[in-house]
């Protein structure tokens, strides 16, 4: 299975051009990490036409102590979501002096190709 998406730039996250000055196009793998990152990155709720996606970051991790557990499950489960997904693991700690929290994604895609991503 091949995917391909806008490749987004790392700095600011936006749409970017190639070299020619065409929209820049990202191909597996890392087109499939940059989508589980974007689909992470979703509120509960932020997604207009299917309300389901995304983290409930504000209803049960943001200002709460969700535990790494459901940090993890809730972050491979949306990863899984994307049909070219096969498996995901997601690792996450918590500093206790700073309380940020960070972690890393192994994904495996439908070519069987691991990724990893941290956060």
């Amino acid at each position: 299975m091949i995917t391909k998406s806008f490749q987004l730039d790392t700095d600011e996250w936006d749409i970017r051009l190639d070299s020619s000055g065409n929209m820049a196009i990202a191909s597996n793998p890392y087109a499939v990490s940059q989508d589980v990152a974007c689909s992470c990155s979703t509120f509960l709720g932020e997604a207009w036409y299917d309300t389901t996606l995304g983290i409930p970051y504000y209803e049960r991790i943001l200002g709460h102590w969700p535990g790494t557990q459901l940090i993890n499950t809730k972050m491979a489960t949306e990863a899984k979501k994307l049909p070219y997904v096969q498996s995901a693991f997601c690792t996450t700690t918590v500093g206790k002096n700073t309380r940020a929290v960070s972690g890393v994604m192994t994904i495996t895609d439908a070519n069987k190709n691991q990724s990893t991503i941290q956060f």
